[in-house]
């Protein structure tokens, strides 16, 4: 509790649920933690401002230029994305969740192209893709920094293994070929998607067991 902030204790005692409370928790230690592993700054010294649509970023003026992050949780499950000079989000999703309306939802809120697919798909695969396509569609939003505006349905993405592409719909304010999509599976039920926008130089993406991370300090 001594490396969060006065908001964030605020925040954490608000929750009801332990779990939501506890996950609330983990995350927060965890971003903290992992952000102290690039400056010379102590977990609990780094603070954290929000734009508009309410994507936080790093306030600290001392703070390396361009160090960015995103971070998503869910029970069981947190994760936080690092970068440099780069645009990125990132996703978690349970797909052991008891949701089973992947159909309406995609209906609503997928494109078109999204939506067909996942029809033609029986059950266990349609529950697996549907949470691949929504981490992915996450991880761009929350990329792009400006909420829901961008409109779910305007993006399509199809899935090979760990990689995704992109189609945007024509008069879309983006281009596809600047983006790096992947999925990651820490274990059977959660599934991570990351988006980063591609730079001049290689992008590489190192996968790190926080809970040796955090041990080894």
């Amino acid at each position: 509790m001594a490396l969060l902030s006065a908001g964030e204790t605020a925040r954490y005692k608000r929750y009801l649920v332990p779990d939501a409370a506890a996950t609330f928790l983990a995350a927060r230690i965890l971003l903290r933690s992992v952000l102290s592993q690039y400056a010379a700054l102590p977990p609990a010294e780094w603070r954290f401002e929000a734009n508009e649509f309410g994507r936080p970023h790093i306030a600290n003026a001392d703070a390396p230029p361009g160090l960015t992050f995103n971070l998503s949780h869910k029970p069981g499950c947190v994760t936080c994305l690092i970068g440099a000079r780069r645009e990125l989000g990132l996703d978690v999703e349970d797909s052991a969740a008891g949701r089973t309306n992947f159909l309406e939802i995609a209906a609503r809120f997928f494109s078109f192209p999204e939506a067909a697919a996942l029809r033609d798909l029986p059950d266990g695969p349609r529950r697996q893709r549907f949470y691949e396509l929504w981490t992915l569609k996450e991880s761009y939003i929350k990329a792009r920094g400006v909420g829901l505006s961008l409109g779910l349905s305007r993006f399509s993405f199809s899935v090979e293994g760990g990689r995704a592409t992109v189609h945007f719909a024509e008069g879309f304010d983006d281009r596809a070929e600047a983006w790096d999509f992947r999925l990651f599976r820490p274990d059977e039920h959660h599934v991570i998607a990351t988006s980063v926008r591609r730079a001049a130089t290689p992008l590489v993406i190192d996968v790190v067991d926080a809970a040796a991370l955090l041990d080894s300090r």
